[in-house]
């Protein structure tokens, strides 16, 4: 098998929706989906190609993307196994981002912790081999649909995206079988190098990006035995004897032979979804898939032969040709009780984030000094400042962790939206205006905080939120206040996830 790694470089906010529906709230991955490198490569070889080869490299599952997964250095991060989890008084990473392997357990190996403590499951991320977690950078945008006629706001047409932010990096493989034509994948990775388009809203404000190949270290199975734990590294549809979705995962319709699920050390969430496809402009054939980072743990009546795992390497299931069907057997991960993270690499986890290669920026930078990392630390400071005030005013309300207290995530994303746009009447669109987003009497804002070393004074969150805000430089309060916005409504999003847990 062939394995080639693209580099993806996000120039522009990219958006890539977890599903098609149009009414709800918006959600975007957390990934660039491997259909998307797939639409980018036939996009620009489909009509060159005979259909024999076009079969071969888009349909056939021969030739395979694989999604975009966060990236560090050489390394693409795996999602968090869902068998993980953490005692809910212990925060199960410190505060470089990297997992403590004492305080995470796996409960594909154990069945609890043992000594009377809740656990919770790790939820949202990704992890390297060292144990370092990523956490994509995402930003929530709220727009309204233009009326052509009368050239301003339609009525009751407002709608949002859940974009990845520019500036990250995130890395893919593209895999072929050994029998296929190595000039035709030649042709494939060489679609795949340069600035494209992906995801949604492309011929607006969205969706550029530069792809290139690189060399990229692969994650590697272990041994096989008659027990196999399987890490799911991307989405996974599989049929039954009949040919229909199933979301059972058994080891047969895995191609392992015959055995059982071992239930009670397996751990699985699924979704569904029809993906859009731009070129009929029309829906494909719904999807029901178990979700990246689910851990299936099989109990099989014989060790899979050399021929099975060969199998396993090269992808399971349907839609293989666009990234699912990718799995890990037994990686060293999830072999104990508890990870075994490698010794983190000299300078791991820096790459994260990355500006792409620009003069105009440059120039910017060198004007700036270092203005960017002082505006990070003044929004880190703002934040926690807000954090510790609203977990205050939590307590004094007697509102327990888990339930929804303080302002919300759209909340929060419609004060990023206006500090980033720096308007010249700040103060006014946040906190004075009859139509302000900040304001004592609304729900979220009007939560009652204790006094802090500014005085004796119970003032409500919008009051106090804004003292400080004004105490702010005014040179840099939008950029702060933008920044510090973003990170509150990262910390509602985990809060969320905590609910969702209980």
């Amino acid at each position: 098998m062939r394995t080639q790694g693209i580099r993806i470089t996000l120039e522009e906010d990219c958006v890539f929706s977890a599903n098609t529906a149009t009414e709800g709230g918006h959600e975007g991955l957390d990934r660039v989906p491997g259909q998307a490198l797939l639409g980018v490569a036939a996009a620009r070889l489909y009509r060159e190609l005979d259909p024999a080869d076009a079969f071969t490299l888009f349909h056939s599952g021969k030739v395979r993307f694989g999604d975009g997964l966060p990236a560090a250095g050489e390394e693409a991060a795996g999602p968090i196994p869902l068998a993980w989890h953490y005692a809910k008084e212990e925060a199960p990473e410190d505060a470089a981002g990297r997992l403590d392997p004492e305080r995470v357990y796996n409960f594909a190996c154990v069945d609890g912790l043992g000594d009377g403590r809740q656990p919770a499951q790790l939820r949202g991320g990704y992890v390297q081999a060292d144990g370092q977690r990523l956490r994509p950078a995402r930003e929530f945008r709220l727009k309204t649909a233009i009326d052509p006629a009368k050239g301003r706001a339609e009525e009751a047409r407002l709608f949002g995206y859940d974009a990845l932010l520019r500036g990250q990096t995130f890395l893919a493989r593209v895999d072929a079988d050994d029998d296929v034509d190595p000039a035709l994948v030649d042709r494939a990775l060489a679609a795949l190098n340069g600035e494209c388009l992906l995801g949604r809203s492309r011929s607006a404000e969205y969706g550029r990006a530069r792809l290139e190949p690189v060399d990229m270290s692969l994650p590697q199975p272990g041994e096989p035995a008659r027990r196999m734990v399987l890490w799911l590294f991307s989405e996974l549809a599989l049929m039954d004897e009949q040919g229909q979705p199933t979301l059972d995962p058994r080891p047969d319709y895995l191609g392992l032979g015959t055995g059982e699920v071992d239930w009670g050390h397996t751990f699985i969430r699924s979704r569904r979804y029809a993906p859009w496809n731009a070129y009929r402009r029309g829906y494909d054939r719904e999807r029901e898939v178990l979700v990246a980072g689910s851990v299936i743990t099989l109990s099989l009546e014989e060790t899979p032969s050399a021929e099975a795992l060969e199998r396993l390497a090269t992808g399971v299931g349907l839609y293989r040709e666009g990234g699912l069907g990718r799995i890990l057997a037994n990686s060293a991960l999830l072999e104990g009780p508890h990870p075994r993270f490698t010794a983190p690499a000299s300078g791991a986890g820096e790459a994260t984030l990355s500006r792409p290669v620009d003069p105009l920026l440059d120039w910017l930078e060198a004007l700036g000094g270092d203005r960017d990392e002082r505006l990070d630390t003044a929004a880190r400071q703002l934040a926690k400042e807000i954090g510790e005030r609203i977990e205050a005013a939590r307590r004094l309300a007697g509102v327990p962790r888990g339930s929804a207290f303080g302002p919300s995530r759209s909340q929060w994303g419609a004060v990023a939206q206006i500090a980033r746009n720096r308007p010249d009447d700040l103060a006014e669109r946040l906190f004075r205006r009859k139509d302000a987003v900040i304001r004592p009497e609304k729900a979220g804002w009007q939560e009652i905080v204790p006094p802090g070393s500014e005085g004796d004074e119970w003032p409500t969150l919008a009051s106090w939120l804004q003292q400080r805000v004004e105490e702010l430089d005014a040179g840099d309060r939008a950029d702060i206040l933008a920044r510090a916005a973003h990170m509150s409504r990262e910390g509602t999003q985990k809060d969320a996830e905590e609910e969702a847990e209980q």
